[in-house]
């Protein structure tokens, strides 16, 4: 059977601390052109995070006939606190942006509240739980039916591939997120019941992994599709205990996830202040660098601290 929930998948590690490197990357190229061309790499970060809740959660049904209110309650007080905390901190950023600048501040209260449009990177928190209320009543059916499951995860997958464009020009602009991203909680559930035979499968994914990986590396032929699940299965198939630091950083990639673009924002209305050009690649790599090293130490300081931990893991 496949390994126990208490299992440390070490991959994992690396594969959260690479993703939030990522993010912090892309959120920070948009002041220099050639910062933005390196971003077709690193599509694969909020589809894994996506994916690795979705396996994780189905690997916890396959152990445990769950109840499910009280495992949507448990989800629901473990994602909304620190959203709800960081909404008001962006919105505070955006009241003191406004009175600064006179730009009007974007969206309106239900919108800041259920899909997080007090940022633009907020999205992920509620649409995470949103996934996670749809599906939980199929994961548990799931663990019960398995071969079943197989089928049903494959036809939503096609699915979820042909209709996310249709998806995505019927919801309002400021919504184009949800499509695009319905995909890959199913991959991630059906690759937990495909590896649920035996933990030893994993470990036969690297090389095809790596291969895929590097196919797309030499041919410089990028598919989001491809990149993200190479990637996710590969960080299944590692076994390697993490480095502390890669294991710190994955430990917080929640919280920099939360904090990041706060510091980004920050650093980007400063730096021309003191005299410095964003336009320059060196100023925009430098701004990256930092915001990914504040972030890390704000969720650092936050995290040691009982009172503040919930706000950042």
């Amino acid at each position: 059977m496949i390994g126990s929930p208490s299992k440390r998948l070490h991959g994992f590690d690396w594969l959260r601390a690479a993703a939030i490197l990522a993010v912090v990357f892309i959120h920070g190229c948009d002041t220099n052109a050639e910062a933005r061309r390196n971003t077709k790499w690193l599509g694969f970060a909020v589809p894994c995070f996506f994916m690795i809740s979705a396996y994780l959660a189905q690997r916890s049904f396959l152990h445990k006939d769950h109840d499910l209110l009280p495992w949507l309650k448990q989800r629901f007080l473990r994602l909304a606190p620190p959203f709800y905390l960081w909404t008001g901190v962006y919105l505070a950023a955006r009241i003191a942006k406004s009175a600064w600048t006179g730009v009007p501040i974007q969206g309106r209260p239900l919108g800041w509240l259920f899909w997080g449009d007090a940022s633009y990177h907020l999205y992920f928190v509620p649409l995470l739980f949103y996934c996670l209320v749809v599906w939980a009543g199929l994961m548990k059916w799931f663990a019960r039916h398995r071969v079943i499951a197989v089928g049903l995860l494959l036809i939503a997958t096609i699915a979820c591939f042909l209709v996310h464009p249709l998806i995505d020009r019927v919801l309002p602009d400021d919504r184009w997120f949800i499509g695009k991203n319905l995909i890959w909680f199913p991959i991630g559930m059906l690759t937990a019941l495909l590896l649920s035979s035996s933990d030893r499968l994993r470990a036969w994914m690297f090389w095809p992994s790596l291969a895929a990986l590097a196919a797309m590396y030499w041919t410089d032929v990028v598919n989001v599709y491809a990149l993200s699940y190479a990637a996710f299965t590969l960080a299944l198939s590692i076994e390697s205990k993490a480095p502390t630091m890669i294991r710190m950083i994955a430990a917080y990639s929640f919280g920099i996830y939360l904090v990041h673009v706060l510091v980004i924002e920050t650093l980007q209305f400063m730096i021309p202040r003191l005299g410095y050009d964003l336009g320059q690649y060196s100023v925009t790599l430098a701004n990256i660098a930092i915001a990914a090293i504040l972030s890390y130490l704000i969720c650092l300081l936050l995290g040691n601290r009982d009172r503040t931990r919930w706000s950042v893991t």
